[in-house]
């Protein structure tokens, strides 16, 4: 599914770790219902990671550190191993 300009995500990791977290058996889940989504975990772990937003941003925060990039800036970053090995 597309998702427009205006589809962003809040994100805040407990440590730098977990953003390259590469367990088996792992599996991210965007919900309405974070609370039926852990209930039906039992007791697996789970980590809610953040929150979709409709300002077009993708702000990730990891300790005390954070960085925001708008669609714009993230469409950029897609191209540039197209754009460098041109």
């Amino acid at each position: 599914e597309l998702v427009g300009d205006d589809t962003g995500v809040d994100v805040s990791l407990p440590d730098r770790i977990a953003a390259f977290e590469e367990t088996p058996g792992r599996l991210v889940v965007q919900t309405t219902d974070p609370d039926a989504v852990a209930d039906r975990a039992g007791d697996l772990p789970v980590l809610r990671l953040g929150d979709v937003t409709t300002d077009g941003t993708l702000s990730l925060s990891v300790g005390d550190e954070s960085i925001a990039a708008d669609a714009d800036a993230i469409r950029q970053l897609r191209g540039v191993i197209d754009r460098e090995l041109a």
